[in-house]
């Protein structure tokens, strides 16, 4: 567990999975880069029981509250030949978005990752409307890059997420 002042990373627990999967199969919670298809619940578990949602490429953490209350989840995944990681995020109570939160946690993330992981940069890819997100890469430190011209399929059509990015150097130790 990594805990910070309001909240904690940790790993996915079996008691979780009841839990978590209605959350992240909830479409209507997920931007546009993360609308990924909806996966069946019995692979989702297969891949809990055989992973832990923990690998060398890729991984899920659970956002908790202190009291362990499930607030949302951190995915981080290789980018191709890349030494990299892309990270998605998700905070599931609407409520609880805005309150500095998921900041919170994303620093935490990025910590991690780059101290247990052989990685030299992180990016993170959202839909260019999502102001929300845009602001939480800034004020993590990442730097725009750019837009990913017709990279995604989405809802029927070519989407063009806007990338950001945080080298290892780069990163504040908080």
């Amino acid at each position: 567990m990594i805990r910070g002042e309001r909240i904690a990373l940790r790993a996915v627990r079996a008691a979780d999975l009841a839990a978590l999967y209605p959350q992240i199969s909830d479409l209507s919670l997920l931007g546009e880069p993360l609308a990924l298809p909806l996966r069946s619940e019995s692979s989702f578990r297969k891949e809990f029981d055989e992973t832990g949602f923990l690998d060398a490429r890729w991984g899920r953490l659970l956002v908790t509250d202190l009291d362990d209350r499930m607030l949302g989840t951190i995915v981080y995944f290789s980018v191709g030949t890349l030494d990299a990681f892309e990270i998605g995020y998700q905070l599931f109570d609407t409520a609880s978005r805005g309150r500095g939160l998921m900041s919170e946690a994303l620093r935490l993330a990025v910590r991690y990752l780059f101290e247990r992981h052989d990685v030299t940069r992180l990016q993170i890819a959202t839909a260019v409307d999502n102001e929300a997100s845009k602001r939480l890469a800034l004020k993590c430190g990442f730097r725009f890059e750019g837009t990913l011209r017709g990279n995604r399929f989405h809802d029927g059509h070519d989407s063009s997420p806007v990338l950001f990015s945080l080298q290892r150097g780069e990163a504040t130790p908080h």
